[in-house]
C-alpha cells in the first residue's frame, strides 16, 4: 500500500510540474486500475469456467484388482496405483508394466464380462457389486460374483450357459453404471 501512495505522490509531483492537475492524473490511474482490475475478473471467470480434466479421475474397475493377473497367475491380484490404464471410461490397475502391456493390446479379453457387477445377480435381472475375489474363467471370459460358493461362480456354472445368456440380455441394466 505505501509504494502505492508514493507512487501515486511520485505521478502527482510530475503531473504537478508538467502543468496538468491532480485529479487529471488520479483519473487517468484509476482507469487503468480499472482496467487492470476487469481484465483479472475476466481471466478469472474464464478459468474456473473451464472443466478440469486432471480432477476428474475415471472410476476405479475391479476395485483395483488387475484383470490380467486372473489369466496368467490364475489369482485375484491387486494392482499397483502407479501402473494404471483407463479404458472404456473405467480405470484398471495392474501388478506389472506387462499385464498393463498386454491389457491395452486386447482389452476386451481381460475385462471382465459385466465390468464391476456380479454376473450371477445380473443373469438373476439384479446390480450387485462384485467382489474380484469370487472369479471364474470360462471359455476364455473372466466372470466375477458378489458372493463366494456356493452362491456365486459355483451357482453360475451350474447351468452356464443360460446364466451367461440372461446376464448378456440384461446388459442394459448396467446402462450408466
Amino acid at each position: 500500500m505505501t509504494q502505492t501512495v508514493s507512487f501515486a505522490a511520485e505521478v502527482g509531483r510530475y503531473a504537478a510540474r508538467e502543468g496538468q492537475t491532480w485529479e487529471f492524473v488520479m483519473h487517468n490511474v484509476s482507469r487503468r486500475n480499472a482496467i487492470r482490475l476487469a481484465l483479472a475478473v475476466a481471466a478469472a471467470v474464464f478459468a474456473t469456467s473451464m472443466p478440469s480434466f486432471a480432477t476428474e479421475a475415471a472410476p476405479l474397475a475391479i476395485k483395483g484388482y488387475d484383470p490380467v493377473a486372473y489369466f496368467t497367475t490364475g489369482s485375484p491380484t491387486r494392482g499397483l496405483s502407479e501402473i494404471e490404464y483407463e479404458w472404456d471410461e473405467q480405470r484398471y490397475l495392474f501388478a506389472s508394466v506387462e499385464h498393463r502391456e498386454l491389457f491395452k493390446a486386447d482389452p476386451i479379453r481381460y475385462a471382465p464380462e459385466f465390468g464391476n457387477f456380479c454376473a450371477m445377480a445380473l443373469a438373476l435381472g439384479e446390480l450387485d457389486e462384485a467382489n474380484p475375489e469370487n472369479w471364474l474363467i470360462s471359455d476364455g471370459k473372466l466372470y466375477i460374483f458378489g458372493k463366494a460358493a456356493p452362491m456365486g461362480p459355483a451357482l453360475f456354472q451350474q447351468d452356464l450357459a443360460a446364466n451367461i445368456a440372461k446376464a448378456n440380455q440384461n446388459r442394459a441394466l448396467l446402462q450408466g453404471h
